[in-house]
């Protein structure tokens, strides 16, 4: 296997980063404050008339783009993909990726699983609670402001009707069992327990195995696709075996839990029928679980969020049990995921959601990118870090905002339609450095460059082109945490290493480094509008150099 191509590196030197970065305390270009509106959380339609959209900025969407608020779970946020515990030293030693872990590529026999599938024999691997899948770093508020009935359980409401969702259900547990990891308050763990009840008491049994039925309409991406109630979704099936695999570590692994677990992992080895609850499929010899399975046909939508977040449960359950088959259809699953990542890829802008369709991810790209994160954790396989730059290098991910720094001279801002194309313009000239804020920072449809979505001040409502050294975000931003040490080799000498302030100030030391010595790091991001990776080893760890300065591994 070979790691995907690095992406193209920023020809701006360190010396020029620095002098840029002095102009943090420039004038400002606001008029008036700036506010942001709170995003709405994702939910999952019947078939209501949909609500007006969200405004956002010219250019930040394009057309077919699937809308969270009506997929099964929410995408994940740019916190999400930077927020990454960095490990204790004999942690990172451990944990320590190598660029090509699996061997030769086989295929599952029929006696082990009832599928026969390609897979690569992936190291699977324990991880500490800090970068495990769905970790939190603090705790939801007990005051549930969540759509819930009056159990307690997590409800979606949808045409006026509350409707039992088993995803919701699943990721409200899971955030109330990393709640309760972190403040051991018992109240977190019996609302955790209510909404696994709630799944129990609903389960359908069928060939041994625990589905968990999605009883509401549904209209896949909001199309004449309608898949009737009841309908299942590897996704919940997923999600559920690792709030219960959770549940069991949490009150014993003799527990109740335990054996819902069992039940719930025994659904992923029955064969699909067509009619009957069922998820797992092979295509072109691929193992796929899939979030949307028909109803009626042995069919679906080919979802890659959906099909990792289901191969976590997977992870979590061989963790506690050590269940060979569940390390085989792990494997198959990360497979999958690695095989098909260049289909799922659209170039210079946001990955796919699905391969059936090939709709636009919109913000499901960020998921993508933190998807990627969590198998390189898993496997130790660099491969899944260099999928996340790769995406990484082709849309930015979403949340990102801050306060940018327009140095003196001319701007042009610009506004866009959905395809791109410019309908205003507006320029003006700064007499010293000034800043104002930013909503996003994002691409536009068939434009070059990363962009960022001006909110106050002159330029309110265009949107500005990054450039180094003349606009830029303040400070480190967009952060892409690799979760474990990923390998790279000095590629320059002499490198400097940097640290950076709020306010976007740096200062370096020049290393002892040499060219082809080995380092590691575990953080991308950019600093000033500037590539940088975050030094995991050595003298000089926790210091940021140059992406250029470095061969990532």
């Amino acid at each position: 296997m070979t790691s995907p191509s690095p992406s193209s590196r920023s020809r701006w030197s360190r010396r020029s980063v620095l002098a840029a970065a002095t102009a943090a305390g420039a004038a400002p270009l606001l008029t008036e404050p700036a506010t942001a509106a709170p995003r709405s959380p994702g939910t999952t339609p019947a078939l209501p008339a949909r609500p007006a959209a969200p405004k956002v900025p010219a250019g930040a969407a394009a057309p077919n783009v699937v809308d969270p608020a009506y997929e099964l779970g929410a995408p994940s946020t740019a916190r999400e993909l930077g927020d990454v515990a960095r490990l204790s030293p004999s942690q990172g030693r451990q944990l320590r990726s190598s660029p090509e872990d699996a061997g030769p590529s086989t295929t599952a026999a029929d006696a082990e699983v009832p599928f026969t599938f390609r897979y690569d024999p992936f190291e699977i691997r324990e991880l500490p609670a800090s970068i495990k899948p769905y970790h939190m770093s603090e705790p939801v508020s007990l005051t549930d402001s969540g759509t819930h009935d009056e159990h307690g359980v997590r409800m979606a409401l949808l045409g006026g009707v509350l409707y039992d969702h088993p995803v919701n259900q699943a990721q409200y547990g899971i955030q109330l069992l990393e709640s309760f990891r972190l403040t051991r308050s018992a109240a977190y763990l019996q609302r955790a327990i209510k909404q696994a009840q709630r799944l129990v008491d609903r389960r359908v049994e069928h060939q041994g195995g625990w589905f968990y039925p999605y009883p509401f309409r549904h209209a896949l991406h909001r199309s004449a696709d309608i898949y009737e109630p009841p309908w299942y979704s590897m996704m919940a099936q997923g999600q559920v075996l690792s709030l219960f695999v959770r549940l069991a570590q949490a009150v014993g692994s003799d527990s109740f839990w335990a054996q819902a677990a069992d039940a719930t992992f025994a659904s992923f080895l029955v064969p699909a029928v067509a009619g009957k609850p069922w998820g797992v499929y092979v295509k072109e010899g691929l193992l796929w679980l899939e979030e949307y399975a028909h109803h009626a046909q042995i069919r679906g939508d080919l979802t890659y969020n959906g099909h990792i977040f289901s191969a976590y449960g997977l992870w979590d359950y061989w963790t506690l049990t050590r269940d060979e088959r569940a390390a085989l259809l792990l494997r198959g699953a990360i497979t999958t995921a690695r095989d098909v990542h260049l289909d799922i890829r659209t170039r210079q802008w946001r990955s796919k959601y699905c391969l059936t369709h090939g709709n636009d991810s919109g913000n499901y790209h960020t998921t993508h990118l933190v998807q990627h994160t969590v198998l390189h954790a898993i496997t130790g396989d660099s491969t899944f870090a260099g999928i996340a730059d790769l995406y990484y290098s082709d849309h930015p991910p979403r949340g990102v905002s801050g306060t940018v720094m327009f140095a003196a001279g001319d701007h042009v801002g610009h506004q866009f339609d959905e395809n791109g194309t410019v309908t205003a313009t507006k320029q003006l000239n700064l007499t010293k450095a000034s800043n104002a804020p930013s909503g996003e920072r994002l691409k536009v449809m068939r434009q070059t460059g990363i962009w960022y979505a001006i909110t106050a001040g002159a330029f309110n409502g265009y949107l500005v082109r990054e450039t180094p050294g003349q606009v830029y975000q303040i400070g480190a931003c967009a952060q892409l945490g690799y979760r474990i040490p990923r390998p790279a080799t000095v590629a320059v000498a002499p490198v400097k290493a940097y640290t950076i302030d709020a306010d976007g100030r740096m200062t370096s030391v020049t290393t002892d480094l040499r060219v082809g010595q080995s380092v590691t790091v575990d953080v991308r991001a950019v600093l000033n509008g500037v590539q940088h990776v975050r030094l995991a080893s050595g003298d000089h760890t926790g210091r940021w150099v140059g992406i250029n300065d470095l061969t990532l591994r």
